[in-house]
């Protein structure tokens, strides 16, 4: 079994690749690679994002989002513009983390990826794909540095 240590160095290392991005968000999208990569979490078809979101939305108790799915941009897996309340989502495929970061985003209502963003993040993990999924983020931003709050807060249900 990998020692959380080990993960942790695997994304340090991957939060390179995210040169452009500040280092904070770097190591916030390598960990959910890393994450994504050991813990196998649900590939979404375009057909299936809009009702996945909307029960989500429902149970967050969170206005539904509006879901633009589009191919144009080869960087970027999805984005949520808080302004407008809506997910832009690239591909005709996607995953639940993709999707979740997307609403984490609208939920806290700011683009950046601190503590607040990742706290929101592992809470909708928790909620959405799995307590094994989210704990295992948890330990990961924990494990790289990043800011976390209590492990015990994710639990909160809206």
């Amino acid at each position: 079994m990998t020692h959380i240590s080990e993960y942790a160095a695997q994304a340090i290392a991957l939060s390179a690749n995210y040169s452009k991005a500040a280092p904070e968000t770097a190591l916030t999208y390598a960990c959910e690679a890393v994450a994504e990569s050991e813990i196998a979490v649900k590939d979404l078809k375009s057909a299936d994002i809009d009702s996945w979101v909307e029960a989500i939305s429902h149970r967050e108790d969170i206005d539904v989002p509006n879901i633009v799915v589009s191919r144009k941009s080869p960087r970027v897996l999805a984005t949520a513009h808080s302004e407008i309340h809506t997910i832009c989502i690239r591909g005709a495929h996607t995953n639940q983390v993709t999707v979740l970061h997307e609403i984490a985003h609208l939920v806290i209502g700011v683009p950046t990826h601190g503590v607040l963003f990742r706290d929101e993040l592992v809470r909708l993990s928790r909620a959405h794909i799995s307590v094994e999924f989210a704990s295992f983020l948890y330990s990961l931003y924990q494990a790289t540095g990043l800011e976390m709050s209590p492990w015990p807060a994710s639990a909160h249900q809206r």
